[in-house]
């Protein structure tokens, strides 16, 4: 089960107690099981099964290894605000979950996630998402993301495929792969136009700073397994 404050990767739990970097730490030159700081795994309290994140050895290189069982946990690493241009990445999925599907509460579960958390200002949105963001970071917590994308490995939807979190359309979501897997895919993403078109409104103002990026895997609606790797992600700022 998820929450409004799940779907916005529970970002406030973890950024107001982080030092924020302007550079994303890389799992290459982590050693092997340790996650390198700040990257530190975040997740609800409640929930009694948790995605394990952890750096191991991979074709000769140190990777994030990620696996979800009946769980939910979300790895983010904060950022100082940071104006960045392109995100890159690869990742690698071995395991999807057979019974999720993005557009249903109830099946929600994804085998590989890389989410971009804004830091947007709240005089920015429309009135209407404004009321809501407000309410809850009242509900939640004040630091509660008001713009988050993110990027799905999926296992039904047509890459290219662009809709919003099942729980809060401040989260709206690109599907970029589909199938292909046990093999490694690259990734670059220009994020002022992934920005305009998720959210057409605050584009007109310009891309905001990042708060956060998040990488993530769960299985919690759907009880599924899956198992995924991540390479390092980069952000360029020029």
């Amino acid at each position: 089960m998820k929450r409004i404050a799940a779907c916005a990767l529970a970002a406030a739990l973890l950024l107001a107690q982080m030092p924020a970097l302007a550079a994303l730490a890389a799992f290459s030159s982590a050693a092997a099981g340790a996650l390198p700081p700040p990257w530190r795994v975040v997740t609800l309290d409640k929930l009694s099964r948790h995605t394990h994140y952890e750096i191991v050895r991979l074709d000769g290189a140190s990777v994030l290894r990620v696996a979800a069982d009946g769980s939910y946990a979300n790895l983010l690493h904060p950022l100082a605000g940071l104006q960045a241009r392109r995100l890159r990445w690869r990742w690698r999925v071995e395991q999807p979950i057979e019974q999720a599907d993005l557009r249903r509460k109830d099946a929600d579960d994804v085998p590989a996630r890389v989410c971009v958390l804004f830091d947007l200002p709240l005089d920015r949105l429309a009135l209407a998402d404004r009321l809501r963001v407000e309410l809850g970071r009242a509900l939640f917590d004040p630091q509660l993301p008001a713009a988050t994308i993110c990027y799905v490995w999926d296992l039904r939807l047509a890459p290219g495929t662009w809709l919003a979190n099942a729980y809060t359309d401040r989260v709206q979501m690109l599907v970029l792969r589909r199938g292909g897997y046990g093999a490694w895919a690259d990734e670059s993403r220009d994020l002022a136009a992934d920005f305009a078109r998720a959210f057409p409104h605050e584009a007109r103002s310009g891309l905001p700073p990042l708060a956060a990026i998040g990488v993530s895997a769960d299985g919690d609606n759907t009880g599924g397994t899956s198992l995924a790797y991540f390479g390092d992600l980069r952000l360029d700022t020029q």
